[in-house]
């Protein structure tokens, strides 16, 4: 077997790539994860990595995406790409795109999910990725997105993704630190920025009225929820502790509340 390389960027879960594939653990929710992305794979959908099974340790073997990743530090600050509105246009068709891939999807309701029981989906409901982030993103040569880390992919209101994606990808952050992450120049208009890049993602995605007048109220939510989330999986897991000890949900709970009073959730953008 080729030797195992260490893959970098990964808050909560240990990574290699071995060869042309990646293994990581998998865990009770892995079965319906598995099922979502054989489903993607058989339709032709091109966004998600590709399962290739489960090797001798007991790891998920994934198709290896090559390109270039969202890292999000600051020594490594995002590329320059992913600041951009294209990359925000693309982005939202990459969740339109996996929303209507779902057709057809089949979901055992005797498979859980994590942070939710085995369920079959509503009238109105999709599987959410959760976590759709410039650091889960590989962009492909040919310019293409790929989105990884499916752990917490559950059944859900569509405009999560979107709400989510505006939250991480705009962003629709406060407080200083994440601009050394985005690469916000000193001299940027960040305000400028938030609207361009949230406009790009309005236009890829393509929300009805009613997802616009909702989604103010849902990106507030998503970041609320994820600051709870946090806090509870933080209880029992180590590795979520370390998070909150880094300010992970406080940081959350701070860009809600600044998001409500934001003059940004009240633009025309949001209620066209």
């Amino acid at each position: 077997m080729p030797e195992e390389e260490p893959l970098t960027g990964g808050n909560t879960t240990v990574v290699v790539r071995v060869g042309a594939t990646v293994r990581r653990p998998v865990g009770p929710w892995t079965p319906a994860v598995h099922d979502l992305l054989n489903h993607l794979t058989a339709v032709g959908f091109a966004g998600s990595p590709q399962v290739l099974g489960i090797d001798d340790a007991d790891r998920e073997i994934l198709e290896f995406v090559p390109g270039d990743v969202g890292r999000l530090t600051e020594a490594e600050p995002l590329p320059a790409w992913f600041r951009t509105p294209e990359s925000c246009w693309s982005i939202g068709r990459w969740i339109r795109d996996f929303q209507s891939a779902q057709a057809g999807l089949v979901v055992d309701p005797a498979k859980p999910w994590r942070r939710a029981e085995g369920t079959a989906l509503g009238p109105d409901d999709v599987i959410v990725h959760h976590d759709v982030s410039p650091y889960n993103t590989v962009r492909r040569p040919d310019g293409s997105l790929v989105v990884l880390d499916w752990d917490f992919a559950r059944p859900g209101d569509p405009i999560e993704d979107l709400a989510w994606a505006a939250w991480r990808w705009v962003p629709l952050m406060t407080g200083r630190r994440w601009h050394a992450e985005y690469g916000v120049g000193a001299d940027e208009d960040v305000r400028r920025r938030q609207e361009r890049n949230l406009a790009g993602l309005l236009d890829g995605y393509g929300p009805s009225k009613r997802q616009r007048r909702a989604l103010a109220d849902a990106i507030a939510r998503q970041m609320s929820g994820h600051a709870a989330d946090l806090d509870d999986m933080a209880r029992s897991d180590p590795v979520f502790a370390r998070l909150v000890d880094l300010d992970y949900a406080r940081a959350a709970r701070r860009d809600a509340e600044w998001w409500v009073h934001a003059d940004l959730a009240r633009s025309s953008l949001l209620a066209r």
